[in-house]
């Protein structure tokens, strides 16, 4: 429970700010503490650069407030400006990319930061620590200091913002966050000897009798479930669990969301306490929001860089160049996913029992979750059918010949989903081509009948 509800926290836009406002709050108070109780030593030992008056502290620290208070309006004015580009112009799924961005809500911890330094100085330093009229408060000085770094990071964040802008660098970023989700949930499974894709041999009869269905409190979209808790916590009650859904399904509260089997079929039937009990426990390691998380959602990822397509290939923005450069990137995403280690996995406790089973989507369901909005509405454009078949070729170089068997019967759907009344022989010899390529790549090169007919027409 305390895993889920830090997990809930750390996702929320305010943690970040928070945890610098909670810092800036500390640091003013021991600044304050340390002048009150050593500015006497303080004035021996710091060179007299470091101290200011009182009145000029006032005014020093006065004005940076004022300042940052400004700096913390026109940074929100950018974001939602910001904002409002990525839902018109590229897909409202990737406002969060960011809005979460830790760069973005660092800078607004940066300001918030310093505008409470600012203040809460402003507050607590008096006249007292005057003395005999020497400049003693040296608080003014690091307020100086943050002034600055806070005046580095709204330089920074410009260029940030002005980088999150350029859809070439949007779709590298999305791109790269679903690589680094697929990297590492195959690193995972690959340094741990207890997480194999080979069920048991006897699993349908494991399987086969009598089950305990789970039902989530409320209704979401599943972001975590922490499978190795979960290992654990079977192994503990000598069950099998098995995830019926996904990151990234939407449940309710009539979805089963996990089965659960007892191991030994000669024990006991669990008590109502005890059964309850178990299914509190299996809660508490899933995480469910009204939103989804793009933490290791690979699905989710695949979408946001499909939809920036979409919205290029639509009739307000029309920028195929984009749409061309969007799918050459699914298809690298797809290539990477093709031959790691992520479908059907089996979770196996110390005995080299079964415990947990989390079956992944297959990639056949992924290529086609991928690319049928694109294959829909691109039906009449010959570039985005020439740069899904370009995407195909990415995604079967290097795989094995299991994935380009797929990639070869699931061409068949997107150039039969293709409207071939508005093809003209030009466009029939450049797809023609791109098929080819297809076809050498996947050991099919023979099969003529996938061309177009074109009169006088030979690919060498």
């Amino acid at each position: 429970m305390k895993v889920k509800f830090l997990h809930n926290i750390e996702n929320k836009i305010y943690f970040i700010p928070s945890i610098y406002a909670i810092a800036a709050t500390l640091v003013s108070l021991i600044v304050i503490f340390i002048e009150y109780q050593y500015s006497g030593i303080l004035v021996k030992v710091l060179p007299s650069y470091f101290f200011t008056s009182y009145d000029l502290s006032k005014t020093i620290l006065s004005t940076i407030a004022g300042s940052l208070f400004a700096m913390i309006t026109v940074s929100f004015s950018m974001i939602m400006v910001v904002l409002t580009m990525y839902s018109s112009q590229f897909s409202p799924r990737t406002m969060q990319d960011f809005l979460k961005n830790k760069v973005t809500l660092k800078v607004l911890g940066v300001f918030i930061a310093g505008f409470i330094y600012s203040m809460l100085t402003l507050l607590f330093i008096d006249d007292s620590l005057q003395g005999s009229g020497e400049a003693t408060i040296f608080s003014a000085m690091i307020g100086v200091v943050v002034a600055i770094i806070c005046l580095g990071f709204f330089v920074y964040f410009i260029h940030h913002a002005a980088n999150s802008v350029q859809v070439n660098l949007l779709i590298e970023s999305l791109k790269e966050d679903v690589i680094a989700i697929v990297d590492k949930i195959e690193a995972r499974n690959d340094s741990n000897d207890q997480i194999r894709n080979d069920p048991p041999d006897n699993l349908k009869e494991m399987l086969d009798r009598e089950f305990c269905e789970l039902h989530p409190v409320e209704s979401g979209y599943i972001q975590v479930i922490y499978d190795i808790k979960l290992t654990k916590m079977a192994d503990e009650y000598d069950i099998i669990i098995r995830a019926e859904k996904m990151i990234g399904d939407y449940v309710t509260e009539n979805t089963v969301v996990f089965k659960f089997w007892q191991l030994n079929e000669e024990d006991e039937r669990f008590e109502e306490e005890k059964l309850e009990e178990i299914k509190d426990k299996i809660r508490d390691n899933l995480v469910i929001s009204n939103e989804r998380s793009k933490n290791d959602d690979i699905e989710f990822g695949l979408l946001k860089l499909t939809e920036v397509a979409l919205r290029a290939i639509s009739p307000g923005i029309n920028d195929p160049n984009t749409a061309i450069f969007c799918i050459n990137q699914l298809g690298w995403v797809l290539s990477r996913i093709a031959v790691a280690n992520l479908e059907n996995t089996y979770y196996y406790n110390e005995k080299d029992e079964l415990c947990f089973i989390l079956e992944d989507i297959s990639f056949w369901d992924l290529l086609y979750k991928t690319f049928y909005q694109l294959s829909h509405y691109g039906k009449q454009d010959v570039s985005v059918a020439g740069s899904i078949i370009d995407a195909l070729v990415i995604v079967a170089e290097g795989s094995p010949q299991n994935i380009k068997e797929q990639v070869w019967e699931f061409s068949h759907y997107i150039l039969n989903s293709f409207d071939k009344d508005v093809l003209v022989q030009e466009d029939k010899k450049f797809l023609n081509h791109k098929i080819y390529r297809l076809a050498k790549e996947t050991g099919h090169k023979e099969e003529k009948e996938k061309y177009f007919q074109v009169e006088n027409f030979q690919i060498n």
